[in-house]
């Protein structure tokens, strides 16, 4: 019998809601918050004379405040013992930034050092410059997407696309294995893109290729390529670490030569062919791969929304807290009562 009247209250904070008890049976003493305003709990004074004192206005409210916050008190602990809470739930945020795709090469070349340019700290291996460069990549803009993908022979989704840069600097950390196989870079930027998919057209798309090169693509390759940027509308960025066997994209091909001999020139060839913004770095030190991140950490657009979950919150606290200060205002009711008569 008792369930035909509780159950209704648990259904009223079903799925369509935004928040929900955790208990329901606290519920059944909701109706002892009335018991101040039906019994006499006040102390009285047995005096004929009294009888004839006018009504004190100031005593009058001071009962009813009493009454108030015995009941608020009962109120407030009847809802803590439910433990009310905010059910999980997405909150729509509008900020500035980019939805940027970190496509980080893996491949054993990136083990290797850059050109010799004289200077010590060229001989660093490019896998460990590009990881501590991108983390401060990952570091700036806190209003961007981003996510990460590395590739070797096979791609490897290291973080989706998200706000979460917490994911993507431990991705970066777990680069310090090193590299090894081949580099699929069409495999790697392909699986970058699909991860746009999902993801309303509200900002600049990039996807940041960091890579030494050294791929060649196919013609059914390039056109599949070719079509997702375009269907995607996503920019390119490409940081070309150039290693000591690499060539130089800032010089132009002799008449004659075979551009299939040189797989990174052919690559950035076929790149400008895509149809979308597209724009390479060549770095030859640790500086120059400095300079390219903090270019494209300049990237803005327009408003960016994007979802963000929030977890479920408790909400008992601040009934207990109620609790607490009716507590405190009965407390310092009972020193205003009158214990005896004065002589």
């Amino acid at each position: 019998m008792w369930q035909a009247w509780i159950q209704p209250l648990w259904l009223a904070t079903g799925d369509g809601e935004w928040w929900a008890l955790s208990q329901w049976w606290p519920l059944l003493l909701l109706p002892l918050a009335l018991l101040p305003w039906v019994l006499q709990g006040q102390m009285h004074a047995l005096h004929p004379a009294l009888l004839g004192l006018p009504k004190d206005p100031l005593s009058v409210w001071l009962e009813r405040l009493w009454k108030s916050a015995l009941s608020l008190l009962m109120i407030a602990l009847v809802l803590a013992l439910s433990s009310p809470f905010l059910k999980s739930q997405t909150v729509e945020k509008i900020g500035r930034g980019a939805h940027v795709m970190i496509v980080l090469d893996r491949s054993a070349s990136m083990n290797e050092p850059f050109v010799k340019t004289g200077d010590a700290q060229a001989r660093v291996p490019k896998m460990q410059v590009a990881r501590d460069v991108l983390k401060t990549l990952v570091q700036q803009g806190h209003e961007d997407l981003m996510g990460m993908v590395t590739f070797s022979t096979s791609p490897i989704l290291a973080a989706p696309l998200g706000n979460d840069r917490d994911y993507v600097q431990a991705a970066l950390d777990a680069t310090e294995a090193g590299g090894m196989g081949f580099t699929a870079v069409a495999r790697g930027v392909g699986m970058a893109l699909d991860y746009f998919a999902d993801q309303p057209v509200t900002g600049t798309r990039a996807v940041v290729l960091v890579s030494d090169g050294g791929a060649h693509l196919d013609g059914k390759t390039q056109d599949m390529l070719r079509a997702m940027f375009m269907r995607q509308q996503a920019s390119l960025y490409w940081i070309y670490l150039r290693s000591e066997s690499g060539v130089s994209l800032k010089q132009s091909l002799a008449d004659g030569e075979n551009i299939d001999a040189y797989p990174e020139y052919a690559l950035h060839e076929y790149f400008q062919t895509l149809n979308v913004p597209y724009r390479v770095y060549e770095a030859e030190n640790p500086q120059a791969v400095l300079a390219a991140v903090r270019d494209i950490a300049k990237l803005k657009n327009k408003p960016t929304r994007y979802l963000e979950p929030v977890s479920r919150q408790d909400l008992s606290q601040y009934a207990y807290w109620l609790a607490w200060l009716a507590a405190l205002l009965l407390m310092g009711m009972v020193q205003l009562e009158l214990k005896r008569w004065q002589a």
